[in-house]
C-alpha cells in the first residue's frame, strides 16, 4: 500500500465527527490505482480525489462521514453507465457501489432484494432460474442505479417502468444514518422522490426491495431488417402498428429500431433493424409480428414489388427463447471508449423529422468523419448507433405524479413518451476529438426536431431547461426540492443537473 494510501486509512480510523465514533473503517484508495474500476469514459475523463468500495451500507456511512471530515463531496456509481460521467465528479471522495452484489429473492412473495452493485444480467441470471422476472434496463451491464431514472426493457408494457416496481429502498442519508424508505412509513416522501427522478441527489441507495413477476420459459422474438433509406417508411409502419393495437397487445408487445454505421458497414451504409418480442404464448407472438411484418411485404398482386424489408425466419420453433437467451445474446463491451450519449423521448415518431434527422446525422459522419482526410487512424472501435426504444402499455400510462398517489415522480407518461431515441458516438482515437466534436454540435442542434424532453437516465450536460425537460412539470420538480430540502439540506449530494435546494 503507498504511503498516501496509509495514511488516508489511518486517519480515517482515528477521527470522530459530531461525537459519532466511526468503528468500521473503509479505505479510501487513490484514483491512479492499477484495480480501479474500468468502465471509464476517457473524453470526459474526470478525477475523483479517491475512491471508497464499500461492501455494506455501514461502510457507505463511513464513506460519507470520511469525505465530510476532509471536506470533500461525494459522488456515486453502481454500474458506471453515467452518460454524462456525473457518478464519477473532480475531486470528490468516489463512492463504487460496484462491490454491493447481494441478490435475496423469495420465491413465495416473489419479490427481490437486489444491492446496488448488480448488472441488470446478475438479475436475470438469479430470477430467470425460478421462472421470476421483472423489468430492468435495456443494457446487460447496467447497474442497479437504472431503477432511479426509470429503467425500461422487454418487460415494461407488462408491468411498467422499473421504478414502478420498487417496494421499498435502503438509503444512506447525509448524516450517515441508514433508513428504509416505503410507501407506508414515515419516509414514504423520499421513497416517491427516488422512484423517478433519476438519482436526483436524497442519498446513497444501498438496495432496492422489487416486485418480480412469474415469466414463461419461452417467449417470441424476431427481427426485420431493412435498407436506412426506407427508414421513414419503417418508423411509420412501427407507429402505425403499435398505435392500431389494442391495449392488451400493447402491453405484451416490445419493439425497438436499431441502426449502426462502423468503418465496416457495406459501402459506408448503416445497417438497421426492428426487433419484436412478445410476452404472451408464442402463437400470439407470431401472429402479432405478422400483422407488423405485412406492411415490410409486397402484396400477393404486386409480384414484382421489392419488399421493403426481410426476415431470416418464422419458424417458431427456431425464433423461441427463454429469457435468459434473449438478455445474455446482446452484446455488452465495458472497454473505455471515448463517447457522447444523447437521447430524447420522440415526440411522433412518423413525422419525417425522425428518420430525416437520424439520416442527417449518418450523412454527416460518412462525409466528414469517417471519409475524412484529417481522420486519424487506427479507429478500430469507431461505431455510431442510433436507437429508438419502446415505452407503450403500463409505462405509458398517465399518473397522477403526487405523493398522494400510489405511484411516483416519473412524469414521463402518455402520448408523447411512448418512443425514447438515443444515439452514441464512440471512438477510442484522442486526435480525431475534433471530428467526433462537429458530430455532436450538429446532434446539439437538431435534437429538438425528435423532442424537448430528457429521458432520465440519458441525462445532457449541455442541455440549459433540464428542470423542466427531465421532470416535466414545474409543479413535481418543486416538489422534489422540498424532499430534497428535508433530506440533505445541505445540498451536499450534488452534481450537474441535481436537484436543487429549495428557493428561501
Amino acid at each position: 500500500m503507498k504511503l498516501n494510501n496509509i495514511l488516508l486509512f489511518l486517519s480515517f480510523v482515528l477521527i470522530t465527527i459530531n461525537q459519532i465514533s466511526i468503528t468500521h473503517a473503509v479505505q479510501c484508495v487513490d484514483y491512479n490505482n492499477p484495480n480501479y474500476y474500468r468502465f471509464i469514459n476517457p473524453l470526459i475523463n474526470n478525477r475523483a480525489y479517491c475512491y471508497i468500495k464499500p461492501t455494506s451500507a455501514s461502510e457507505i456511512s463511513d464513506a460519507i462521514l470520511y469525505a465530510q471530515s476532509i471536506n470533500r463531496g461525494v459522488s456515486i456509481r453502481s454500474g458506471g453507465h453515467s452518460a454524462t460521467q456525473f457518478s464519477m465528479l473532480n475531486k470528490t471522495v468516489n463512492i463504487d457501489l460496484s462491490a454491493l452484489k447481494g441478490i435475496e429473492i423469495d420465491v413465495e412473495a416473489q419479490t427481490v432484494v437486489v444491492q446496488a452493485g448488480v448488472q441488470v444480467i446478475e438479475l436475470y441470471n438469479a430470477t430467470t432460474q425460478y421462472l421470476l422476472a421483472t423489468t430492468a434496463g435495456s443494457c446487460p451491464t447496467v447497474g442497479m442505479g437504472v431503477v432511479l431514472g426509470g429503467g425500461s426493457n422487454y418487460f415494461g408494457g407488462k408491468y411498467g417502468y422499473m421504478a414502478d416496481n420498487v417496494l421499498e429502498f435502503t438509503v444512506v442519508l447525509e448524516d450517515g444514518s441508514i433508513v428504509k424508505a416505503n410507501p407506508k412509513n414515515k419516509y414514504s416522501d423520499l421513497y416517491w422522490a427516488l422512484a423517478g427522478s433519476g438519482g436526483g441527489g436524497f442519498g446513497v441507495v444501498v438496495d432496492y426491495k422489487i416486485k418480480l413477476y412469474p415469466i414463461p420459459q419461452y417467449f417470441y422474438k424476431n427481427t426485420i431488417r431493412f435498407d436506412i433509406v426506407n427508414l421513414d417508411k419503417a418508423l411509420a409502419l412501427l407507429d402505425t402498428y403499435v398505435r392500431s393495437a389494442t391495449e392488451e397487445t400493447r402491453e405484451k408487445i416490445y419493439a425497438n429500431m436499431y441502426s449502426q454505421l462502423t468503418l465496416k458497414s457495406t459501402n459506408m451504409t448503416p445497417s438497421a433493424s426492428i426487433t419484436f418480442f412478445y410476452n404472451g404464448p408464442l402463437e400470439e407472438g407470431d401472429f402479432e409480428f405478422r400483422k407488423l411484418l405485412a406492411g415490410f411485404l409486397c402484396p400477393p398482386s404486386n409480384p414484382t414489388c421489392t419488399p421493403l424489408g426481410r426476415v431470416t425466419s418464422m419458424d417458431i420453433q427456431t425464433l423461441k427463447k427463454t429469457f435468459w437467451e434473449v438478455i445474455s445474446s446482446m452484446s455488452y463491451d465495458n472497454n473505455p471508449l471515448r463517447q457522447f450519449t444523447k437521447g430524447r423521448f420522440v415526440k411522433k415518431l412518423s413525422k419525417n423529422d425522425v428518420p430525416k434527422t437520424i439520416n442527417d446525422f449518418y450523412k454527416y459522419a460518412v462525409t466528414n468523419i469517417i471519409n475524412s482526410t484529417s481522420l486519424v487512424k487506427p479507429e478500430t472501435l469507431l461505431n455510431i448507433n442510433q436507437a429508438i426504444f419502446y415505452h407503450g402499455g403500463k409505462q405509458n400510462q398517465e399518473r397522477t405524479g403526487s405523493i398522494d398517489s400510489p405511484f411516483n415522480s416519473f412524469l414521463h407518461r402518455g402520448d408523447e413518451a411512448m418512443w425514447s431515441y438515443t444515439i452514441v458516438a464512440q471512438y477510442n482515437n484522442t486526435e480525431n476529438d475534433p471530428l467526433f466534436s462537429g458530430l455532436r454540435k450538429l446532434v446539439n442542434s437538431k435534437l429538438s426536431s425528435i423532442g424537448d424532453k430528457l429521458n432520465n437516465n440519458y441525462p445532457d450536460d449541455e442541455f440549459e431547461d433540464w428542470q423542466t425537460a427531465l421532470y416535466v412539470t414545474k409543479s413535481n420538480y418543486k416538489k422534489l426540492q422540498e424532499i430534497k430540502g428535508k433530506y440533505d439540506p445541505n445540498n451536499y449530494f450534488n452534481y450537474p443537473q441535481s436537484i436543487e435546494l429549495p428557493k428561501k
